[in-house]
């Protein structure tokens, strides 16, 4: 046998008792012939703990066993995952993968070993941003969309440690973030044409007037707008081509080039 379950019965002060269950696998033997033994956990209930065995089990018969490390969250985090995800993502995108972290997953499971978090552990912090996840001050919690966004970050770090070798299960893979409840979606309202006639009114000769008119005639974004060149303004032909925006990081504004990463080509109306 390689692998088997073992339960743990802890006793706290007050008398209150919790139970854990840990996977013990059988990885061979020492060069004096000593049988060597790793274990990984500790789970909340058996049925996580079975799981993890069938998965190691099987690791070991095909010779993909990752040895537990001792290296904590945070330090694969800072050490290395936002170093390699700086060079793969955009700026905007790696900020908020870095926020995602920094506010709501490492002060919780930072300083926990990658191999010792479990899919029970994130369920409880799911639970916990959503009763009390706000870190502006307001207090109260985060929306369901935000802690599934925080899901979704903590699974593509774990997946990343898995491909370095560092953990052989993606805790995030068994965790139920909270399902999304279907509303109907919020009444928008628009101008008409008389109120944005009116508004464009009421900014001529000012410093944004020609901001403003494409704003509400070119369907510009705002960082378009404002990354915008003279050269890329042809106005004999009536176009411009977007090619450079500006967006907020932080505290930080940064040029970018567009989402589809090639410029488009606007036609101006003849007024």
């Amino acid at each position: 046998m390689q692998g088997h379950i073992h339960k743990r019965v802890h006793s706290a002060a007050d008398g209150r008792t919790t139970t854990t269950w840990y996977v013990v696998v059988d990885i061979g033997r020492d060069r004096n012939g000593k049988r060597r033994q790793k274990w990984h956990g500790g789970y909340r209930t058996r049925r996580e703990a079975e799981a993890t065995r069938a998965k190691l089990v099987n690791d070991l018969h095909r010779g993909t066993y990752v040895t537990p490390t001792r290296t904590t969250l945070a330090e694969w985090v800072s050490d290395a995952w936002l170093i390699f995800a700086k060079t793969r993502v955009k700026a905007t995108t790696f900020d908020s993968y870095r926020r995602t972290l920094e506010l709501h997953i490492l002060p919780v499971l930072g300083g926990r070993p990658l191999t010792e978090i479990t899919s029970s552990d994130l369920n409880q912090l799911y639970a916990e941003l959503l009763a009390n996840g706000r870190r502006n001050g307001g207090g109260g919690g985060l929306s369901t969309r935000s802690v599934r966004y925080v899901h979704a970050v903590a699974r593509k770090v774990f997946a990343d440690a898995i491909d370095a070798g560092l953990l052989a299960a993606n805790p995030a893979a068994l965790a139920k973030p909270p399902r999304v409840v279907r509303s109907a979606a919020p009444t928008m309202t628009f101008w008409t044409a008389n109120e944005l006639a009116r508004f464009l009114d009421g900014v001529a000769g000012t410093e944004f007037e020609i901001a403003w008119h494409m704003l509400a005639y070119t369907g510009m974004r705002r960082g378009e707008v404002l990354g915008l060149r003279w050269e890329d303004v042809d106005l004999e032909a009536a176009l411009i081509s977007v090619r450079h925006t500006f967006v907020s990081i932080g505290y930080a504004i940064r040029e970018e080039a567009p989402k589809s990463h090639q410029a488009r080509v606007i036609d101006l109306d003849q007024g």
